[in-house]
């Protein structure tokens, strides 16, 4: 009898505890949703980007940042300016108490020109800002880089204007969890 009452004890302190770290797990998403909201809240007027957060695949919350391409790089082009350097300069600030987080970037081209040459230049662009990112202070072991090419595209490649769109790079800061 005492065997079984002590049984259905730890079963019940076990279930108490799943619970309890169930409810915890909850708490800290929240609390990291509040966080990347706050962020995108305050980086809401960064120039030639559109900052959001978005929901990753694992249900996790990441911050995700938009630039368009003529703001960050001149036509053909894969150096950073100056203007670019001082938008990527402000989202570093944001983020400098997020010292745990990872960054991801991603490169994206229109679809003019051969497979090769977009995906060389998707990804020289966003090795670039991964470059700026570390000249910064974010460690390399943070940050990666890939350029997706035309394989993306977020509007009509067919026009000017969606080419545009499409031509990108976009940062996405993801919380430790």
């Amino acid at each position: 009898m005492k065997k079984l009452f002590l049984i259905l004890m730890c079963g019940l302190l076990m279930t108490g505890c799943a619970a309890l770290k169930q409810k915890t797990a909850e708490l800290k998403q929240k609390q990291t949703e509040a966080k990347i909201n706050k962020k995108a809240d305050a980086l809401s007027d960064l120039k030639g980007a559109t900052v959001e957060p978005v929901t990753e695949a694992d249900g996790s919350t990441a911050l995700k940042v938009t630039f368009d391409s003529g703001i960050l790089f001149g036509f053909n082009e894969t150096e950073l300016g100056e203007e670019a350097k001082k938008s990527i300069d402000r989202l570093v600030e944001s983020i400098s108490d997020m010292p745990d987080s990872r960054i991801r970037v991603y490169g994206h081209t229109d679809i003019v020109g051969s497979s090769e040459v977009n995906q060389a230049k998707s990804t020289a662009r966003a090795e670039e800002v991964a470059k700026y990112l570390e000249e910064k202070g974010i460690a390399a072991s943070r940050i990666t880089a890939e350029g997706l090419s035309f394989t993306k595209p977020v509007a009509d490649n067919s026009t000017e204007e969606g080419r545009a769109k499409n031509r990108r790079v976009e940062i996405y800061v993801i919380p430790a969890k």
